[in-house]
């Protein structure tokens, strides 16, 4: 059973950016704030509680999932903010004034673990229950939470200002320039190797906490992915390696805790997709056995109002504000679509009225029904589950979870495979089949076995060079990962993999001046991303053709506080305010 973390924190640290900070009020921060061990749990919470919030959720969203090809814009006409912002992205280009350029809601959290880091060493002096080993797995958190911002910031900025300490009082200096990428996940990296030495157990909780806080296996879990993304763009294959090793310990684990569970003969069966029984576990009770990190809903207090604005449609007619829809692809299954079975329950779990024939688009299903379809593996035509009112949405926003990794870690061994020509190369086949495994093991558990045919079945013979295994890891991510924030991040990441002259040192203001003359983005991810373009593959292209345009420009209001700030320079041309 759930638990929730309710926080009757007065005044306490309600955030903007780090340039037009809402400071808390100083009575929370002051010295009669951090006295006893209570004190610092409520600021801990304070975090997670934080990450919780409605403009946290709809980034995760808008910035890893709607900004790929996995998802189209609304067909409704609201003619608000929100709607217009989310038609802006899918045209390609932006303004600076896009409502989803605003990164103050990362900062916030960003500043909230900044205090705790502060302010948590004095009280081992002040209360004896406050020991060193509390302080230690409080540290690790915060510097694990601090990190997972940061790393949402710069994948979808590329620069951002990394913050000095903490913010308490409107005096404090605001000013901040922004730092490369490279000096970001360098940063990240750091705190986090930090971080995993003191960190708490994911085994010493039976409840919520097993995966509602940041234990050893969330931790793990992203720095393999700050790993696979550094590597990727700097095409170094030791951070691939640590990839690896980070991933071993999230499936080590896993393997250590559920050893009673797997059954088939396969080592991972029934941990992640098994039928619409787990589809239960993961996406609607949450906290499965699956799970790494997620978010803690109730729907009450924490209800999941991003989740439900950006998924939710609860009467054929009202749609919530800035509603998306699922692509096309979604919609059939063949050769070249997402999906190479009709049995895979991914397929017809994730949307509703898949396979309709009278639908051009297709509501989303994964995480917002509170009922699966209902299929079973003898009745596999897809069901429309009844929809449920515009009321409490208590799904938990999830992280990481194990078929993440397992993904993260067949990308990885792609990277590594030996560069050669020769197909009979037995170096390269034993890698490639290391990766194939991993990807075949997460595609069979979600295909219905008893109507399993060979043709339902991936083939190694398919994939049996790089290029061909690198694709199938990147779209077996998209049928597993579909709608969870990951799409446009995985994207990117093909896309570094695949261009030279990438300089990731340096931030895109002092490379050059135009964006036009940058590192040309790769056509292969390009087709990919500008299929899912309201105003055309053709013409999006033409827009996102180099580095600058595959991220958001700095906000308007952040430039006019932060004369440090320089505007990344695909929107420099268009802006309406320019420091300069």
């Amino acid at each position: 059973m759930k638990k929730y973390m309710l926080f009757i924190l007065s005044g306490l640290l309600t955030t903007s950016c780090i340039d037009t900070v809402v400071l808390p009020d100083d009575i929370t921060i002051g010295e009669d704030m951090w006295k006893s061990k209570s004190d610092v749990e409520g600021m801990v919470n304070g975090v997670y509680k934080a990450m919780t919030s409605e403009a946290i959720i709809e980034r995760c969203i808008v910035w890893g999932s709607y900004r790929s090809d996995e998802m189209n814009p609304i067909v409704q006409t609201f003619n608000n903010g929100k709607e217009n912002a989310l038609k802006d992205i899918k045209s390609g280009y932006m303004t600076q004034t896009n409502t989803y350029a605003d990164w103050s809601a990362f900062y916030g959290v960003i500043n909230r673990c900044n205090l705790v880091l502060q302010h948590a060493p004095e009280v081992v002096e002040s209360d004896p229950a406050y020991t060193e080993a509390t302080l230690n797995t409080d540290i690790s958190q915060m510097l694990a939470m601090r990190s997972l911002c940061y790393f949402y910031l710069v994948r979808a900025f590329r620069d951002i200002p990394v913050t000095p300490g903490a913010y308490k009082f409107s005096s404090q200096e605001f000013e901040i320039p922004q730092e490369a990428p490279l000096t970001v996940l360098n940063k990240c990296i750091e705190d986090l190797e930090t971080a995993i030495k003191t960190p708490l157990s994911p085994n010493g909780f039976t409840d919520w906490r097993r995966v509602g806080y940041m234990n050893k296996e969330g931790i793990a879990a992203l720095l393999a992915d700050v790993y696979l993304w550094r590597g990727s763009m700097t095409h170094n294959s030791a951070d691939y390696q640590k990839c690896v090793e980070y991933c071993d310990i999230v499936l080590d684990s896993k393997r250590a805790a559920t050893a009673d569970y797997f059954d088939f003969g396969r080592p991972w069966s029934n941990l992640v997709y098994d039928g619409s029984v787990n589809y239960r576990a993961q996406f609607i009770s949450g906290n499965s056995l699956e799970s790494i990190f997620e978010l803690q809903m109730d729907g009450k207090n924490d209800d999941n109002f991003g989740l439900r604005n950006c998924y939710w449609n609860y009467d054929e007619k009202s749609r919530g504000n800035g509603l998306m829809n699922a692509s096309l692809i979604f919609n059939e299954v063949n050769a070249d679509k997402v999906y190479i079975s009709d049995k895979d329950y991914r397929w017809y779990e994730s949307c509703y009225s898949v396979n309709s024939s009278d639908k051009e688009e297709l509501d989303i299903f994964k995480m917002v029904s509170l009922m699966e379809t209902g299929n079973v593996e003898g009745n596999l035509k897809p069901q429309t589950p009844l929809s449920r009112g515009y009321e409490e949405v208590a799904q938990n926003w999830i992280f990481y979870r194990l078929s993440d990794v397992m993904l993260m870690k067949a990308e990885a061994l792609v990277q590594l495979t030996p560069d050669s020509e020769d197909a009979a190369d037995k170096d390269v086949e034993n890698v490639l089949r290391s990766a194939f495994s991993l990807v075949n093991e997460v595609n069979k558990r979600s295909i219905a076995l008893a109507t399993l045919t060979d043709a339902d079945t991936l083939k190694f013979s398919t994939y049996s060079n790089k290029a061909a295994m690198e694709e199938l890891v990147l779209a077996e991510r998209l049928r597993e990962l579909c709608f969870e924030g990951k799409r446009y991040f995985d994207l990117l990441r093909y896309n570094y993999r695949h261009v030279d002259g990438v300089q990731p040192d340096k931030i895109l203001a002092d490379i050059n001046e135009d964006p036009d003359v940058m590192v040309e983005n790769n056509g292969s991810m390009m087709n990919l991303m500008t299929r899912g373009m309201s105003v055309g593959g053709g013409a999006a292209r033409l827009l996102m053709h180099t580095e600058p345009y595959l991220y958001f420009p700095v906000l308007e209001s952040e430039l006019k506080a932060n004369l440090l700030l320089k505007q990344n320079p695909a929107y420099k041309k268009s802006n309406l305010y320019d420091k300069n």
